[in-house]
C-alpha cells in the first residue's frame, strides 16, 4: 500500500491509495446510479460530437495492467472505444493469417488502431542503439502491413551525464534516423515530453521538459512525420497554458494522453506514478487543453494514462469501464 507524502502547502490531502473503493469512486465522479446513468448518457452524446476531432482509445499498455492485443480489443469493443493501442511485440511476430484475422476482428468491433509503442531504446549507448535500430525496418514493416499509422514514445528529461546541449545533439542524432525509418513505412512518429518536476530533478542535467522545447527537438529533425504526444499530466507539470498551444499546428500532435493530478500538492511535489484519472479531480484544466488542441486543428486519439494503484488493483473490465467513463467525460467538455 502505497501513500502520499504530503508537500509543504499540504494540510492532510488524502491520496486515492488511503481511500477505500467507494471513496475513490466516489472523487472520481464514477459512482453510479439514476443521476449517473443521465450525465453519462449526456456526456456520451457530447463526446460523439467531440469524434471529428479526437478518438476514444483504449490502449492497454498505458495502463499499467497486463492485457494481450485479443484481450485489448476485446475491452475496446465491450465498453465503445473507437481506436485500440496496437501491442509492437506481439505484431512484429504475427503472419499472413494472423493478419487477416486481426484486421477482421478490428472491422467486426468497428476499431481503428490508436497507435504503436517505438520499441528502440535510443536512450543508453551506442552499441545498444545500433541493435536495436537494425532490427526497426522489420518491425516497421509489421506495423505498416496491420495496418498501423503511428509509433511513439517518451524522451527522459534529465541525464546523469550528458549536458542539455549534448544530449539535444545525440537525441536528434538517434531520432532522426528512427523517423525516417518509420516514415520510410508510412508512420508518424510521436515524442512525449516529460514535464514532473520531481522526475525532471533525479539527475544532474535538466533536459527537454516543455512544450516548445519539444517544438524545437521536432524542427531539428526536419520530417513533417514528426510530432508530439501531448499529455495534460506534463503540460501541466511543465506550466505550459493555453497560448503555448496556439504554437501547434495539425501535424505537430500525433496522440493525447489524459490524467489528472492529486490535490492540494503543488506542482513541484506532484511525483509522475501517482496520478489520477482524467477530470477526478480537477487540478488540471482538461477543458482547456482539449479546446485548445481541438482549436488548433489537432486530430488524434485520446487515451488515459493513469499511473494508479487503486484503478490497477481493480478487476480489469471494472478499471477499463471507469477509464471510458472518465474519458467521455473529458471529451464532452470539447465545445
Amino acid at each position: 500500500m502505497q501513500t502520499t507524502t504530503p508537500g509543504p502547502n499540504s494540510d492532510k490531502p488524502q491520496s486515492v491509495f488511503s481511500m477505500n473503493r467507494r471513496e475513490w469512486m466516489r472523487r472520481s465522479g464514477l459512482i453510479t446510479g439514476a443521476v449517473a446513468a443521465t450525465s453519462i448518457f449526456n456526456q456520451e452524446a457530447a463526446a460523439a460530437a467531440a469524434s471529428d476531432a479526437f478518438t476514444l482509445d483504449l490502449t492497454v499498455w498505458k495502463l499499467g495492467i497486463q492485457g494481450s492485443q485479443d484481450e485489448a480489443i476485446s475491452w475496446a469493443r465491450q465498453f465503445g472505444f473507437q481506436s485500440v493501442g496496437a501491442h509492437t511485440e506481439e505484431i512484429q511476430k504475427w503472419n499472413d493469417e494472423d493478419h487477416e484475422s486481426y484486421a477482421q476482428q478490428l472491422m467486426e468491433a468497428d476499431l481503428e488502431w490508436g497507435t504503436a509503442s517505438m520499441p528502440v531504446e535510443f536512450r543508453k549507448d551506442q552499441s545498444r542503439f545500433q541493435d536495436d535500430i537494425r532490427s526497426l525496418p522489420s518491425v516497421a514493416k509489421s506495423l505498416k502491413k496491420a495496418g498501423v499509422t503511428s509509433a511513439i514514445t517518451h524522451i527522459m528529461p534529465n541525464h546523469s551525464t550528458l549536458t542539455y546541449k549534448e544530449n539535444f545533439k545525440q537525441h536528434s542524432m538517434r531520432l532522426k534516423q528512427i523517423s525516417k525509418i518509420l516514415a520510410d513505412h508510412g508512420l508518424r512518429f510521436g515524442m512525449e515530453y516529460v514535464g514532473t518536476e520531481s522526475l525532471r530533478n533525479r539527475r544532474k542535467f535538466p533536459f527537454i521538459h516543455t512544450l516548445r522545447e519539444g517544438l524545437e527537438l521536432i524542427e531539428s529533425i526536419g520530417l513533417d512525420s514528426v510530432g508530439l504526444v501531448m499529455d495534460c499530466w506534463h503540460w501541466h507539470n511543465a506550466q505550459d497554458n493555453l497560448e503555448d498551444l496556439k504554437l501547434l499546428k495539425p501535424r505537430h500532435v500525433v496522440s493525447i494522453e489524459l490524467n489528472d493530478a492529486q490535490p492540494g500538492i503543488k506542482r513541484p511535489f506532484l511525483q509522475d506514478n501517482r496520478r489520477e484519472l482524467p477530470c477526478s479531480t480537477g487540478v488540471i484544466d482538461t477543458a482547456g487543453f482539449l479546446n485548445g488542441l481541438a482549436q488548433q486543428g489537432i486530430r488524434g486519439p485520446v487515451m488515459a494514462e493513469p499511473f494508479n494503484q487503486h484503478f490497477r488493483d481493480m478487476p480489469r473490465s471494472q478499471g477499463i469501464g471507469f477509464i471510458a467513463q472518465s474519458l467521455r467525460k473529458a471529451l464532452s467538455m470539447v465545445q
